[in-house]
């Protein structure tokens, strides 16, 4: 199929047969899976996943694609024309799975749209390499910062592998790389206040605690951490100070 590429929409074709199969191990789906995919494109994972489960629901917004796509539709293939941040995620079944090439220029709101969200099991994305990197990035790390705490503190992150930009038509100019997310429960009190406290924070990364969270410490906290800088602080700690934040 010749097909214009749309930049504005980030498109850039998976067309390596060995990199869609690893993909695909990762995901590791079942016959009683549902799964949604995120800008299915050609249908390189579309067609290698069908055959192996219940039900997958494509969300392409380029409809040349989805008349391409629905020439090629399999029974238990439904095929969407939509915008995913325009999605309603809560309208798919209980604890489906997700996959997705995402475009570069709006992976961060289509993972932060997911995670409002706990009726998904897992979700297997391919990303940017450094967004990846920063997603499963460690306290410490000098590229642990407001992406790692936000994405953390709701699902579990692991990277799994780099894919060079040869696999992809057109190629892009960065490698990419293939993530997991696995939901998780925390505690949080207040969901606005925790990104709140974490957009705060990592606002003036290299000050100290003590002087950009100053009125969101309890005094103990101001004791223990308050010397400390944004990337020292695990996860764990920024819920802490949000469970434990004073009034204002």
């Amino acid at each position: 199929m010749k097909h214009p590429i749309r930049k504005k929409w980030g498109q850039n074709f998976l067309q390596d047969p060995n990199i869609i199969r690893k993909i695909v191990d990762v995901v590791n789906p079942i016959e009683e899976d549902v799964i949604l995919e995120i800008g299915p494109g050609k249908g390189a994972l579309t067609f290698e996943l069908t055959p192996k489960v219940k039900q997958l629901i494509a969300v392409e917004i380029d409809p040349l694609l989805v008349e391409y796509l629905n020439k090629r539709k399999q029974s238990n293939l439904v095929i969407h024309q939509a915008d995913i941040l325009d999605f309603g995620f809560n309208q798919m079944e209980y604890k489906y799975l997700i996959v997705g090439n995402l475009p570069y220029n709006i992976t961060s709101p289509i993972i932060f749209k997911l995670l409002e969200n706990t009726n998904w099991n897992k979700a297997v994305f391919m990303v940017q390499n450094e967004v990846a990197e920063r997603m499963s990035a460690k306290p410490g790390n000098k590229i642990y910062g407001r992406l790692s705490v936000m994405v953390q503190a709701f699902a579990k992150v692991q990277y799994h592998f780099k894919v060079p930009p040869g696999v992809f038509f057109p190629q892009p100019d960065v490698n990419s790389a293939v993530i997991s997310l696995t939901p998780i429960r925390r505690n949080i009190d207040d969901r606005l206040l925790f990104t709140e406290i974490v957009r705060t924070a990592f606002g003036q990364r290299r000050k100290k605690i003590r002087n950009t969270l100053k009125s969101y410490l309890v005094e103990n906290k101001l004791e223990q951490i308050g010397d400390l800088r944004p990337e020292d602080l695990a996860v764990s700690d920024f819920i802490d100070i949000s469970n434990s934040c004073k009034e204002l």
